[in-house]
């Protein structure tokens, strides 16, 4: 590739730029899923996208880049499972999300513990990435909850609570194997039941828009 050439400019559909990119983001995915961000480099990450590493640099811009596009990529179609308010109840749209979540953090480890655990590859932006995805599942659940993506205070903090706590849920199954997905996911459930009635009994109005 010649200096200022772009592939996705008038020749991409002739050299598959889009498919490149996402092929890119696959490998990726599924590098990051049992390596730690140290331990992989651009090269590996090439070689199994089967493109040159001049493309990563090029979507991406290095290897944090693409980090972050896959922890995005993710933390977007869980969002978007956690949003689908149509046809589906809350509870079942509840159950949805967490086998999502589940799913991708047990086929994705290193990258699941590096974004909760704040290793190496974690900075201002991945932080925040995390933090934007959190807000959103919050809105989420509140809107299903009370109709509202902003709940009073002690909804706020229980939801906050509760995600916390289905993270160092989900680390501990990780790292134990000693429950099934299905029952960590009933777990999380039977406990944001406990912690929306305890959200009752500190403000009997919570289940109002706030």
């Amino acid at each position: 590739m010649t200096a200022g050439t772009r592939p996705d400019g008038p020749h991409a559909a002739r050299d598959g730029g889009g498919a490149r990119r996402a092929a890119i983001l696959d490998a990726a995915s599924r590098l990051f899923a049992d390596r730690p961000y140290d331990a992989l480099s651009i090269d590996d990450i090439a070689a199994s996208a089967g493109v040159a590493k001049g493309l990563i640099y090029y979507y991406f811009g290095n290897k944090r880049g693409l980090f972050l596009a896959v922890i995005g990529t993710a933390a977007q179609a869980l969002n978007a499972l956690a949003e689908e308010f149509d046809g589906h109840s809350p509870a079942d749209r509840l159950a949805r999300t967490l086998d999502g979540f589940l799913w991708w953090a047990d086929t994705h480890r290193s990258a699941f513990q590096t974004v909760t655990s704040g290793g190496v590859g974690v900075d201002a932006e991945v932080l925040a990435l995390h933090r934007t995805s959190r807000k959103r599942l919050l809105a989420a659940m509140s809107t299903g909850l009370v109709g509202t993506p902003e709940p009073r205070p002690a909804l706020r903090v229980a939801l906050e609570g509760w995600l916390s706590f289905v993270e160092g849920a989900t680390a501990s199954w990780l790292e134990g194997g000693d429950l099934s997905r299905d029952d960590v996911r009933d777990l999380a459930v039977r406990v944001l039941g406990g912690v929306l009635k305890a959200a009752g009994h500190t403000d009997p109005d919570c289940g109002r828009p706030g």
